[in-house]
């Protein structure tokens, strides 16, 4: 995610373009700028640096373990993973609330490609963010009425990609586990190592395997590959894997019927629609959820709506693609990065990766004795 820029939300393929005359690329306004640098602003001066408070006696034991895990995140990332770090995660900010910003995403009713918000330096992205809810859902509102699909979600941490020191936020303490907050300190790393300007699915794809597989990686060397953490981490990696798949089941229905769009009137588009994220809500709350081991997973539902499931498809469609480079590499960190640092330089990133890694990638080895 992207300092004042915000985070989260959707990645897509081209499609048709639709029907509905929607603006899908606006210009971010002045105020909106301001308001957001104000917002930043303040958080920034309430940093307070870590190193005292891991010593302090006086801070509750539960805040300073958290505190070190994220601290241990960061050298890991530096050190074993060679991401950038500059002055990162050396100060904490403890807010109000569960969030530090909500994030609005918008998707035309009869697409799953995103809206765009255009912004200086960084490019367009497929999102907006704001410190207030209230300001968050207004913005909303408006964009429903324009006849969007909408989604307003909360986000606990964002990456200042290395402009300015990003400060842990206790919002990303407390979302999950521990290594939750391994996954996300090296998940905000790998965008102040590497971003692409107005590529926002190349970019939340990238850092969220960086993350991942980072987690794993931190795992495996500080406990052990056989341990129950890591067990525990690989159980509910499977679980968040059979959600991605339910996920994109979902896509492909719509995208489906989407490119029927001229055949079928406004209603008859809108009712299918419904019926399509009621089928796969339904599967996966009946026949999927119920046998996963996360009880945070077997709770969760799917997206409900195009922009819903747009915001999802930025961080988990595409996973496969970075899986691919990175096997491409053997699993060497400074061969990664070199071949994503290289693919953020042209137009389409994720094209270039797509074909460095076949280029790059091994032939198949053959078994004796088998065809």
């Amino acid at each position: 995610m992207a300092g004042v820029l915000l985070a989260a939300a959707c990645a897509t393929t081209p499609e048709a373009q639709p029907q509905r005359k929607l603006e899908v690329n606006v210009d971010v306004d002045i105020p909106w700028l301001v308001q957001q640098g104000i917002g930043q602003a303040e958080v920034l001066m309430a940093a307070r640096p870590i190193a005292p408070l891991l010593d302090d006696k006086s801070v509750d034991a539960d805040v300073r373990r958290r505190l070190s895990i994220a601290v241990a995140a960061r050298d890991f990332a530096r050190d074993r993973l060679g991401l950038a770090v500059h002055g990162q995660y050396e100060s904490a900010v403890f807010l109000s609330g569960p969030a530090i910003v909500y994030v609005v995403s918008a998707a035309p009713p009869d697409a799953l490609t995103p809206r765009t918000w255009r912004y200086p330096v960084v490019g367009a992205l497929p999102y907006r963010g704001h410190f207030s809810l209230e300001d968050a859902e207004a913005e909303a509102d408006v964009l429903e009425r324009q006849g969007f699909d909408v989604s307003v979600r909360p986000v606990s941490t964002y990456s200042l990609l290395g402009f300015l020191p990003d400060p842990v936020l206790s919002s990303m303490l407390w979302r999950r586990d521990d290594a939750d907050i391994v996954e996300t300190v090296i998940h905000e790393l790998a965008h102040a190592t590497i971003f692409a300007s107005g590529q926002g699915a190349f970019n939340e794809g990238m850092a969220t395997f960086i993350g991942r597989q980072g987690r794993r990686q931190f795992i495996n060397e500080r406990f052990g590959a056989a341990s129950a953490v890591a067990q525990r981490a690989d159980a509910t990696d499977a679980d968040d894997d059979a959600w991605v798949g339910a996920v994109a089941a979902m896509a492909f229905d719509l995208r489906v019927l989407f490119a029927q769009r001229d055949a079928r009137t406004d209603d008859e588009l809108q009712t299918e629609k419904r019926r399509v994220f009621a089928r796969h809500q339904a599967h996966w709350q009946q026949e999927v959820a119920p046998t996963l081991f996360s009880m945070r997973l077997r709770g969760a539902r799917l997206p409900e709506n195009n922009a819903e499931l747009a915001a999802v498809g930025i961080y988990s469609l595409k996973q496969q693609l970075y899986a691919a480079a990175f096997d491409g590499c053997g699993g060497d960190w400074r061969c990664f990065l070199t071949l994503l640092s290289t693919a953020a330089k042209e137009s389409d990133p994720e094209v270039t990766l797509a074909e460095s890694s076949a280029v790059s990638a091994p032939a198949p080895e053959r078994s004796l004795g088998h065809p």
